[in-house]
C-alpha cells in the first residue's frame, strides 16, 4: 500500500485509506514511520476519503502521532467523516488531537 503524501507549505499531508482496520493498519504504520524519517515539522492527517475505522487504525494514529511529538512535531486531523469522528469520541481521542475542518484550518493552528 502506498499512501499519498503531499507537501504543502510546511507540512506533510498523509491521505488515509477509504478503511483502516487490521488488514491494512501494518502497511499504514509502516509508511508513517518511513515519513517520520525524513524529520517533517508537521503532519495533517486527511481523513476525508476515510469512512471505517478499526480499533487496530485508532492505535496505529496514537502510536504515530505520540513518536512524532517527542520529537517535537505537530500534528492535525482533517475532515473526519461523522462515523470517524464519532469512533474518536467514544475513545476518547478526540481530546488527545487538533481536529480540523479543513486543511487551511489546520494549517492555520499549528503555526
Amino acid at each position: 500500500m502506498a499512501l499519498e503524501i503531499t507537501p504543502v507549505q510546511d507540512s506533510m499531508v498523509v491521505a488515509i485509506p477509504r478503511r483502516l482496520d487490521a488488514n491494512n493498519a501494518p502497511a499504514v504504520e509502516t509508511e508513517l514511520k518511513l515519513l517520520l524519517k525524513t524529520n517533517p515539522k508537521k503532519i495533517i492527517l486527511d481523513f476525508s476519503d476515510t469512512d471505517y475505522l478499526a480499533s487496530a487504525g485508532l492505535r496505529v494514529i496514537l502510536f504515530i502521532s505520540r513518536e512524532f511529538m517527542k520529537s517535537g512535531g505537530r500534528i492535525a486531523l482533517i475532515e473526519l467523516h461523522p462515523s470517524v469522528l464519532r469512533i474518536f469520541d467514544m475513545a476518547g481521542f478526540s481530546r488527545l488531537f487538533t481536529i480540523c475542518i479543513s486543511r487551511e484550518e489546520a494549517l492555520r493552528k499549528m503555526v
